[in-house]
């Protein structure tokens, strides 16, 4: 058990970090005022979850992939059992190395006294930690506090996310009406670029919006539950509730932004293409009248001036000025 992290409390204090399994569990039976965060890996849930008597529904959940094919994908969610609470959540972060939105998938198991929870080195612990050490007077709540704090680091990386995302997504509206761009530049990349954003924004969305609902669920308090939440930490709550409902608006119109963009590139296309038609079109019309003209003076009949200069003058200046006529009437309309 090297790779557990740990912190004991009593009675909101910090008395004990990175202590191992059994002195956790010695400090737990000395002092009921005591309770403690223990942070482990998945290898490390199976012997834990003997100690402390944990479902196996909740463990086989744990243990799965938090992304995949359907069968094995995990979604955020909140579920209850005798004398605990297991919770799926799933911290973000946007850019990744490859530029796409990195999930981590963070089982939570939160009881009276203790919370654990269980993820790779892909999580990192210090910023909860932090946390934690800032705002001291609410760890006298007890565990219900050490949640609170985790709650609120798992939902500000999905803020950070969302406006990391949409600052992406200004970017990719500035570049769809750029004039500076060169009419020969690849569109494929564009749209790469488009469809790179929308999978991410997708991806966030599915694991913020049930946020609103597991953050409600802990809020409402349970006749089963050991620990109900303190009407001190109560505010604290609403605070998480109110940055999820904000992650949840902002993803909300960010996704309508999106939209409007795909059908602002679709028209853009059709407008260019009504365009070149058009410059086509009228350039063809141009064309046709000297084609016309010149065809009629070469038949091999006999007609006025047929075969004289006044004749080659006369023609000349009825396909010129024919041509002249229609560019300057396409000209008028914006067809050229």
């Amino acid at each position: 058990m090297g790779g557990v992290r740990s912190r004991v409390y009593r009675e909101g204090v910090l008395i004990d970090t990175d202590a191992d399994l059994t002195q956790v569990r010695e400090h737990l039976a000395a002092d009921p005022t005591a309770f403690a965060w223990l942070h482990i890996g998945r290898d490390e849930l199976e012997e834990l979850a003997r100690e402390l008597d944990l479902h196996h529904h909740a463990i086989e959940d744990a243990l799965k992939p938090a992304s995949g094919s359907s069968d094995l994908a995990q979604r955020t969610k909140l579920e209850r059992y005798p004398g605990y609470a297991f919770l799926y959540l799933f911290a973000a972060r946007y850019p990744a190395a490859d530029g796409s939105l990195a999930l981590t998938g963070l089982p939570v198991f939160v009881h009276r006294r203790w919370l654990v929870t269980v993820a790779d080195d892909a999580f990192d612990t210090a910023p909860l930690e932090e946390r934690w050490d800032a705002n001291p007077d609410l760890l006298a709540h007890g565990t219900l506090a050490l949640l609170h704090g985790l709650l609120d680091e798992v939902v500000d990386t999905h803020l950070a996310a969302a406006d990391a995302l949409s600052d992406a997504i200004d970017g990719m509206e500035d570049a769809l009406f750029d004039t500076s761009v060169p009419l020969d530049a690849d569109p494929r990349a564009q749209q790469r670029e488009a469809f790179a954003v929308r999978k991410s924004l997708v991806r966030l969305r599915r694991v913020a919006a049930p946020m609103r609902e597991l953050v409600s669920g802990v809020m409402r308090r349970e006749d089963a539950d050991e620990a109900p939440i303190d009407a001190a930490l109560m505010p604290y709550y609403q605070d998480v509730y109110d940055h999820v409902l904000r992650v949840n608006d902002t993803l909300e119109g960010l996704r309508d932004l999106v939209t409007s963009m795909y059908e602002t590139r679709i028209a853009m296309a059709d407008h260019t293409l009504n365009t070149v038609m058009k410059k086509l079109a009228a350039w063809a019309a141009i064309i046709a009248v000297p084609t016309a003209v010149t065809g009629f003076y070469g038949q091999n009949l006999d007609y006025p001036l047929a075969g004289t200069g006044a004749g080659f003058l006369v023609s000349t200046a009825i396909w010129a000025g024919g041509g002249a006529a229609l560019w300057w009437t396409f000209r008028r309309r914006r067809w050229l």
